[in-house]
This record gives structure tokens, sequence and C-alpha cells, in this order.
């Protein structure tokens, strides 16, 4: 398998890029600069927007942490995720997105988003207006249907402070919860479920919800 990930010289993109080239995973590092790009892959030094597909045409996956995670750097219209479906359109390679827990359903019924349950609360971990921003995000992207692209989504806390049990369970597109209400994964387990994820197949034109075990 082989992946390029956007904006493999940050924080997540380079803990990707790690945790790919450790599972045998070939990559490819989408980057604007050569400062502090990491892995033995093949780079590719270019605007996101001057990106074409023969930039990604050799790999499997293009995987995109940046257009929820940092939703609030860009316009609405300016994710990095418009041009990468432009230039996926009716080709074999797919888009992982790794996206936000406000894109899931909080509960079987599949009525309310967590974003919309949220309206006009600020929860501790994240602003509701950027809760609201990903959701219009994934409601437009599910118009969206010449693309082969799906969405991991955290569960409502993603700590980059603790250690990964290197434990996770993925579920559909309800926010998973434990038996004590308990919403968390530790930044590492995420990654590696970002990994374990590409390797079993995920569902096109869907959201993947995963949550740390302890």
């Amino acid at each position: 398998m082989k992946i390029a990930v956007l904006g493999a010289n940050k924080k997540l993109g380079q803990k990707i890029i790690l945790a790919a080239e450790k599972s045998k995973i070939s990559t490819v590092s989408i980057v604007d600069s050569f400062t502090d790009v990491v892995g033995d892959g093949a780079v590719v030094i270019k605007s996101i927007d001057d990106l074409t597909y023969n930039d990604v045409k050799d790999c499997h996956y293009v995987i995109d942490p940046l257009s929820f995670f940092k939703i609030s750097k860009y316009s609405t219209d300016n994710l990095p995720l418009w041009h990468i479906l432009e230039i996926l359109k009716d080709t074999d390679t797919k888009l992982l997105e790794l996206g936000s827990s406000a894109c899931l359903y909080t509960d079987k019924s599949k009525t309310t988003f967590v974003a919309n349950q949220n309206e006009g609360v600020l929860n501790e971990f994240e602003d509701n207006k950027e809760e609201l921003l990903c959701l219009n995000t994934y409601k437009r992207l599910q118009h969206c249907h010449n693309v082969k692209w799906s969405v991991l989504c955290p569960p409502l806390l993603i700590d980059d402070s603790t250690y990964g049990t290197g434990r996770f369970e993925f579920s559909n597109e309800i926010l998973p919860v434990g038996v004590n209400g308990e919403s968390f994964i530790s930044e590492t387990d995420f990654i590696s479920a970002t990994i374990e994820l590409l390797k079993t197949v995920p569902e096109l034109h869907k959201c993947t919800s995963v949550r740390g075990l302890n």
C-alpha cells in the first residue's frame, strides 16, 4: 500500500507518516516546504492548491488531516478538501478524511448530530462554531459521489499528552461512548487507528468512528 499525506510536516502528519512506514506502508509527504519532513518516502513540495493527480496517482489513499482538524484556519470554501476532491474525481485513488466528532450522530436513532446537540453551547473541548463548520463541511462532502472518500471521526476528546494503550474499537456513524460515559482516545491510538482502518478498508461515503479502550 502507498499513501500520500497532506501537511506531512505538521505534527499530526508527521505521526501518520512514521506510523505508516512502521507498518510497511509506502508514503508520499505533501508539504509546502522541506522543513520538518520526516520518514523515508517521497516528498512533494507544493501548495495543496497546486497539486495535480500526477502527484498522487501511484497512491492507494490520500490522507487529509488538515481540513477538519484545522478548519478554523481556512475559509469554508478554501479547505484543502475541495481541491483534493477535484483532482481525485473519477479515479481509483481513495481519500481518507480525518474528521470530527461533530459529524457523528448522538445515538442509534440517527436524528441528531453531535454538532446540533451542542448548538449554542460551548463545551470544554471545542467551540461550537467550529463543530458546526465541520458538520456543514461533512454535509457538503456527502454530495460528492465521484470520489471514493471515507471519514474517520474521533470521539469527543483526543488527548495528545497521554500514552496510547494500543487498544481501540471502531464503530459506525454514531458517537462512541463507553459504559461510564467516556468518549476518549489518545492521539497515539488515533494515529494507530488511522493506519489500521486503511488496512481493513473503510466504508465508502460514510463516517467510521473510533474510541480508545483502557
